[in-house]
């Protein structure tokens, strides 16, 4: 009888042990945005949800996006997208293998604006050619940066520590201005303003 009973205490001790029971299979993933239409160097996030078979929300489901055309809006593993040039893109998301419906983001064109985003630590393009006058918007991810321009005439105002936004930076003077993201050693890149 002794055992019976040690064997019925390690069963009770071994289901109430269990801290992370095994999440419900994902059945559905939907994707929204707020609206459809950005000009380029707009942000925009995503929202993404997983459901399972009963409609309830996944909680702690993560999420990767495909976009159809990168060199036309720019999303990150947060669901945040920022415009780059004229034109649309189709993105979608998907969790456990399952994937949403795509979105379609129409990107217009705005005179003057480049934009560059950040990529691990890397931006991107290296090196953005622009004109006198125009304008430079950073597109910031989740993990903070920061954009510190090599002292010189003309250069605009240093970009403290960023995360999960965009800021712009007009160029009025002509000339090269190299800049740096102090937090990553060995993260640069560059203006080149024509006259």
């Amino acid at each position: 009888m002794r055992p019976v009973l040690l064997l019925a205490a390690m069963i009770l001790v071994g289901a109430c042990g269990k801290e992370n029971p095994t999440q419900p299979p994902v059945l559905t993933v939907v994707l929204t945005a707020p609206k459809q239409t950005i000009a380029v160097g707009e942000p925009l996030q995503l929202t993404a949800i997983a459901r399972d078979l009963n409609g309830l929300t996944v909680s702690g489901a993560t999420f990767t996006y495909t976009n159809s055309a990168p060199t036309v809006a720019n999303v990150n593993n947060d669901g945040r997208i920022i415009g780059l040039s004229a034109g649309s893109a189709s993105i979608a998301a998907t969790s456990a293998g399952i994937s949403s419906s795509p979105v379609t983001i129409t990107v217009t064109a705005t005179a003057g604006v480049k934009v560059v985003t950040i990529t691990g630590n890397t931006f991107v393009p290296a090196t953005t050619n622009i004109q006198v006058g125009q304008t430079v918007a950073f597109d910031f991810p989740a993990l903070a940066h920061n954009v510190i321009f090599t002292q010189r005439t003309g250069k605009p105002a240093d970009i403290p520590a960023t995360q999960s936004q965009t800021v712009t930076r007009v160029f009025g003077t002509a000339g090269t201005f190299p800049f740096d993201c102090t937090l990553h050693p060995g993260m640069s890149g560059q203006v080149v303003v024509a006259p």
